[in-house]
């Protein structure tokens, strides 16, 4: 995970050593430009990578990108179309990515598979050995729109919406619109959740408000479980006192994730053959 890789990186730049030719590999989140920067400070060289379960391989790290997570889309296995769609619970539109296998040795049958994934999908000269073995489509700027992610691990917004919405305010007072997740990521490119508790809700113990949210993902599910206990001994998730942010059409979501700002400039890439810009 990338989160993982910073850590490293940092945990070696306070040790004095250098890591200069050592080459860190990862995904499982965004690799913002602060956390490879982080792994950068350390002498080491990043590769994203972009892999789905279902699929395998989707990219192949570029080796002159023009971002940190660009990639070659594996168009020896796989098609990919985007189609634009509203992310549920939001005012926002992405255009997001569907997937289909073309070898019959595939381990799983895909026919525009949405991944909850989007980004800019576009064909690139770019001059690097995977160009010339024919892998001229690029894909980046890639992120997840149903999903919160930090330090690797991956919370599905079902998990914690009946956490936010009724638990903690039937526990601690307010209301559903009093609490909120917020992803952030702090000046060491590290991912942190704060989770946004409204001033108007007066709270004996903020401790005990986080408690109370750990406790009821351990008991979410298995995944969310996991996240718990990651975020726990990384220390990601702390508790601040302000409103919760809401969206420009006066939307409140559960889960506000701040928009990178490659995707908030990317302009839209023309349409190629091998990725038009609707499903089929």
């Amino acid at each position: 995970y990338v989160s993982l890789l910073v850590r490293v990186a940092q945990a070696a730049r306070e040790e004095g050593l250098d890591l200069a030719g050592a080459v860190f590999g990862g995904g499982g989140e965004p690799p913002t430009p602060a956390k490879v920067g982080e792994i950068r400070r350390s002498g080491a060289r990043y590769l994203p990578s972009y892999n789905v379960t279902e699929l395998g391989k989707v990219g192949i790290p570029c080796q002159a990108p023009v971002e940190e997570n660009d990639h070659h889309l594996c168009l020896d296995h796989l098609a990919l179309v985007q189609h634009r769609r509203t992310v549920p619970g939001s005012d926002l539109e992405v255009d997001a990515f569907l997937f289909t296998t073309l070898l019959a040795s595939a381990p799983k049958l895909a026919l525009n598979v949405e991944s909850d994934d989007y980004g800019v999908v576009e064909r690139r000269a770019c001059g690097c050995p995977w160009q010339a073995e024919g892998f001229d489509v690029h894909v980046r700027g890639i992120r997840s729109f149903r999903k919160l992610t930090g330090e690797g691990m991956t919370l599905v917004g079902s998990d914690v919406l009946h956490l936010l919405e009724e638990v903690l305010p039937a526990r601690f007072g307010g209301s559903s619109t009093d609490y909120q997740l917020h992803e952030v990521e702090d000046q060491r490119g590290r991912t942190r959740l704060k989770l946004l508790v409204s001033p108007r809700v007066e709270l004996a113990s903020e401790q005990a408000v986080l408690d109370a949210l750990l406790a009821g993902l351990a008991r979410a599910s298995p995944a969310a479980d996991l996240a718990r206990a990651t975020w726990v001994e990384a220390g990601t998730l702390a508790i601040e006192r302000r409103e919760p942010i809401w969206t420009r059409r006066g939307k409140l979501l559960p889960l506000h994730l701040v928009p990178h700002r490659a995707e908030e400039t990317a302009a839209p890439a023309e349409p190629a053959a091998a990725a038009p810009d609707r499903p089929r």
